[in-house]
């Protein structure tokens, strides 16, 4: 199966995040992060049930370190959500970001 959650890179960041027309989950994580790894079926698994109406996105934070810092990204997991080019809601971060979380921020961002 074909990832539904798109890697980007920091030079996507306009195009991919900003620019989208629909709303976008992004997802900065990092390398041997345990709950980073635990997260990523939970985006994939939101990813398909929401084809069409979200985007998902990941970014790995150590090789874009200079938008992580620029967006004021400390820790990974994190995930951002953004709608018409603006942050529009609370940041998850760390182990917080349950399967109940996600999809109560997704939906707040649907809405």
């Amino acid at each position: 199966m074909a990832a539904l959650v798109k890697e980007i890179q920091a030079a996507d960041w306009k195009s991919e995040v900003l620019d989208a027309a629909e709303p976008v989950v992004v997802d900065f994580y990092s390398s041997e992060c345990p709950p980073c790894e635990a997260l990523a079926p939970r985006l994939e698994a939101a990813a398909a049930a929401l084809a069409g109406r979200a985007r998902f996105v990941k970014v790995f934070r150590q090789a874009n370190r200079e938008l992580a810092v620029e967006l004021g990204v400390l820790g990974s997991p994190t995930l951002l959500f953004y709608r018409g080019g603006a942050e529009v809601a609370p940041r998850h971060t760390g182990g917080q970001i349950g399967s109940g979380a996600l999809v109560k921020a997704v939906e707040a961002l649907l809405a």
